[in-house]
């Protein structure tokens, strides 16, 4: 157990049982703060506290050496692609986890992760622009990159991005993962993060999304929601409203989330994103 998990368990031992997905709102603030760290190295910027992350988020390009930086090369094409930042791949603080063997309905992509990323970024910020109100800030994890952009975990066989929202000072994370659909997945809440709060919702031609709202007795929200594509591709969205200090305390950055569960439901729908163009 790392430093970090034990405040934070410490922090809110006692308190009633928290529904809010903790693990990943530990690992998206971390990731955060490392990124920032790295970044603002040999700037004259204090540095911030950094941990490695727990969650299954890698920032670095699929051809990235452990601790290096990797730039995506551009894709070729009749018009620019979408330029994306230099990132490192954070070492892990213990044993990696194993490559992720699940079957998926369909035979996996054959597109190169190089190429995906670079396609599934330039979506997400069309997206964005469509579907974030426009008072809402949507910036990415890395302080000099202003717009997110997703990184390939080949353990994970999974694209993953960590926005940060702002609004008059308000916070909060936009997360975005897209994958293959597991084999004998189903258009069900069975692993919804809150079960009794969760809705499947029906939209045609664009397959079944899972909505569910997660409360916490603090205060914490946590809105997530699972579009299954019916080509094969699973686009999974959440935001919440907390953030995790430097001493592994949550602390709310807002009454709810930024977006709502509709507007979660609008950037999962992108047609830009899926595995199989």
């Amino acid at each position: 157990m790392d430093e970090l998990t034990r405040q934070f368990q410490a922090a809110v031992a006692g308190s009633p049982p928290s529904r809010i997905d903790l693990d990943m709102l530990i690992a998206a603030d971390r990731q955060r703060r490392q990124h920032r760290n790295w970044t603002l190295t040999g700037t004259g910027v204090a540095a911030v506290v950094a941990a490695v992350a727990v969650a299954p988020v890698l920032f670095g390009g699929p051809d990235a050496g452990r601790g290096q930086m990797a730039l995506p090369p551009i894709a070729s094409g009749s018009r620019p692609a979408v330029a994306l930042c230099p990132t490192v791949a954070p070492s892990a603080s213990g044993p990696e986890a194993p490559l992720q063997t699940y079957d998926t309905v369909r035979s996996r992509p054959s597109e190169s992760p190089q190429r995906s990323e670079i396609r599934l970024s330039e979506a997400l910020r069309t997206a964005v622009d469509a579907a974030v109100p426009t008072d809402v800030t949507v910036v990415g994890s890395v302080p000099e990159c202003d717009k997110p952009q997703f990184a390939y975990d080949s353990r994970y066989r999974e694209y993953t991005t960590i926005g940060l929202l702002s609004r008059d000072g308000r916070r909060g994370h936009l997360i975005v993962a897209v994958r293959p659909t597991p084999a004998g997945a189903q258009a069900d809440c069975a692993e919804a993060p809150d079960q009794r709060d969760c809705e499947v919702w029906g939209l045609g031609d664009d397959g079944v999304a899972l909505v569910s709202t997660t409360t916490d007795p603090g205060g914490g929200v946590q809105r997530w929601v699972q579009l299954q594509r019916v080509d094969g591709t699973s686009v999974t969205v959440t935001t919440d409203n907390m953030v995790v200090a430097a001493d592994g305390t949550p602390r709310l950055t807002a009454p709810e989330p930024l977006l709502t569960s509709q507007e979660l439901v609008e950037l999962a729908r992108a047609p830009g994103l899926t595995l199989y163009p």
